[in-house]
């Protein structure tokens, strides 16, 4: 729900149309208890569309990801990320939270601050090079990772 109002005070601020899309069809992490609250919040909004994506296979997700423009991902636990780490590889900004250690530290925001979230999305899609930062954050997290398997497995 703080991704969605931050997508709504960046587009508010941008005075832009929005199109939210959320994962939908799955039911961790309160699936249908946040789709409810979402419809609910944007329903009837001007300029606003939800987008409630199913589940896809990996190459149509990443295809879906790649036309889009900015990923909010304020993840309260989930410490890797495979969406943040599909939007990279497909040239798309993430806003995080602190628990995906391996993003950049300019992608992080406070997981309940709507402002936050918002501050930083703006920052990251006025950024050209923000998603090749992103990647290559990602790059030395993966290299590091192989590193201390090769060290552990070897000794």
């Amino acid at each position: 729900m703080s991704a969605a109002g931050a997508a709504l005070e960046i587009t508010h601020r941008y005075k832009a149309n929005l199109e939210l899309w959320l994962s939908a069809g799955r039911t961790e992490g309160g699936g249908d208890t946040i789709l409810r609250a979402a419809r609910a919040m944007l329903e009837g909004l001007p300029n606003v569309k939800l987008v409630e994506n199913g589940w896809q296979c990996w190459p149509k997700f990443r295809q879906t990801v790649a036309h889009m423009h900015l990923l909010l991902q304020p993840s309260y636990t989930e410490s890797f990320n495979m969406v943040t780490a599909d939007g990279v590889a497909e040239g798309v900004a993430s806003v995080v939270s602190e628990a995906i250690d391996w993003a950049p530290e300019n992608w992080k925001a406070m997981t309940d601050d709507v402002l936050d979230i918002a501050r930083i999305g703006r920052h990251l899609l006025a950024d050209p090079y923000a998603a090749q930062e992103g990647l290559d954050a990602l790059i030395f997290h993966n290299s590091d990772g192989v590193r201390a398997w090769q060290s552990f497995l070897s000794s």
